[in-house]
């Protein structure tokens, strides 16, 4: 069904890269990593910890070394929302599986991130102009290396995963 070993999801914080993930994955009979969780592992921190001990600069290192890590995987896997902000970590991405750009408008990632305090990138006075902000910076990127996009504030995750599902079948036989 698939020609792509791995299937990358990328998107926004609160777009739902991981549930999505896991129930495709799930359904593909793959596994599914978490990018961010394999990071937090490795390194023996947690993301706050990371960014408040050691910066953005040096969490963004660590992200690009174990995003280079999956291409050993057969899986799902769902990335961090900022893991397009460099060009290598874009170029690997299209050259290593296929991208799907989970979408969620900044409303929908508002509503599913206000309560969430392990979010370096979103400690901000106004969380919704960050995210606003992040977005405008980001979207233009996610479209650019992805050759599916779901809006995953529109349905159920069956519903999306039955819509990945049939764009996956698609594009296999394009």
């Amino acid at each position: 069904m698939l020609n792509a070993p791995r299937i990358y999801l990328v998107g926004p914080m609160g777009a739902g890269k991981t549930t999505l993930g896991k129930s495709l994955a799930l359904v593909l009979e793959l596994p599914f990593v978490d990018l961010d969780e394999l990071l937090v592992k490795q390194e023996g921190r947690s993301i706050p910890e990371i960014f408040r001990e050691d910066g953005e600069p040096y969490f963004r290192d660590l992200e690009t070394r174990i995003l280079k890590e999956t291409a050993a995987y057969e899986a799902v896997i769902a990335t961090g929302g900022g893991v397009v902000g460099r060009e290598e970590n874009r170029t690997f991405l299209q050259e290593h599986g296929e991208v799907i750009y989970v979408y969620a408008d900044v409303q929908t990632q508002f509503l599913r991130t206000q309560y969430d305090n392990n979010r370096p990138m979103l400690k901000s006075d106004d969380r919704k102009a960050r995210l606003e902000d992040l977005f405008s910076t980001r979207d233009p990127l996610y479209r650019k290396i992805s050759t599916i996009i779901i809006d995953s504030s529109k349905g159920s995750i069956h519903e999306c995963v039955q819509s990945l599902l049939k764009q996956l079948t698609l594009s296999d036989e394009a």
